[in-house]
């Protein structure tokens, strides 16, 4: 096994390096620029070369120093980032929540009040966005991510599975029966995300028609536009039911025809496994899992 040098001087080559200065490095570390020089010396000792050319009035790296301090500076964000899955919650009253955009505003947003009022004590922030999270620098606690489940290192607690359903606004179609011939005659907003390719085949296939590329009024990415497009009474899409349950409540909305299929992707609670050992995520968790469950009842 390869023997490694002190921690404390690799920390301190580590800021000389990354600042070219001890005495950045003296006070990021908290120590004298004396203990620094002596550090970074006694590394230089153990690895039988130079890693700074001591100049009058600042230091420079030499070819070495410079190769080490990119496999320093990573091998310390590596060690911080394992250390941080299992660190104490550092703010236990502060509850960060990623969440994908059109969940958060159509779905989560709406039933967040009654989460507020069971946990005063929880500050709650909500991120909506479509990237992954990791979960070190941004301080997310807890993600809630529609895939397919695979998120390697990270603990996925399936939430909810979705469906697909064709829905257009109350006033697009006056009549009550509606034959698929006369659904496919309809304007269609169409989802062009990756998970759709295959449930918009699986749904033509169930609605026993195929839908006319010229009945395809407009392509969106993203579910909260699309929810939009039909609000505005652009036409029929198919959609994630979680995105329109409350509207197709209210009658804003509504189903023309009773088919429905299975989406590709499903929501999942994504976060380190120790995150979800925390009081406040696991108040999160227990909340909307009870509303998941009200809404499916």
């Amino acid at each position: 096994m390869q023997k490694l040098p002190p921690l404390r001087a690799l920390q301190a080559f580590r800021y000389a390096a990354r600042e070219l200065s001890f005495k950045a490095a003296a006070e990021t570390l908290n120590i004298s620029q004396a203990a620094v020089s002596t550090h970074i010396r006694g590394l230089e000792d153990f690895l039988g070369l130079k890693l700074f050319v001591r100049l009058t009035r600042e230091v420079k790296l030499t070819p070495e120093g410079r190769k080490l301090s990119g496999y320093v500076e990573i091998g310390f964000q590596e060690l911080e980032k394992g250390i941080a899955l299992f660190a104490p919650d550092s703010d236990p009253g502060h509850l960060t929540v990623a969440a994908v955009p059109s969940f958060a505003s159509r779905w989560l947003v709406p039933r967040i009040d009654s989460f507020q009022s069971a946990h005063p004590d929880i500050r709650l922030s909500l991120q909506p966005n479509l990237q992954l999270v990791d979960f070190q620098g941004d301080g997310v606690d807890l993600a809630i991510r529609f895939g397919n489940g695979n998120y390697p290192g990270l603990e996925c607690r399936p939430l909810l599975e979705e469906k697909l359903l064709p829905v257009c606004h109350s006033r697009l179609i006056e009549v009550e029966a509606v034959t698929p011939e006369f659904l496919a005659g309809l304007p269609w907003l169409i989802d062009e995300s990756i998970d759709m390719e295959v449930s918009w085949k699986s749904f033509q296939n169930k609605l026993g028609v195929v839908i006319p590329d010229s009945a395809i009024k407009l392509r969106v990415t993203e579910g909260t536009t699309l929810v939009e497009a039909v609000l505005a009474g652009r036409g029929v899409a198919l959609m994630r039911c979680s995105l329109v349950a409350d509207l197709l409540k209210s009658g804003v909305l509504r189903c023309p025809i009773d088919i429905s299929v299975p989406a590709e992707y499903q929501y999942y609670l994504v976060a380190p496994e120790a995150k979800f050992r925390t009081d406040k995520v696991r108040a999160f968790v227990s909340w909307i899992n009870r509303e998941v469950a009200q809404v499916l009842a």
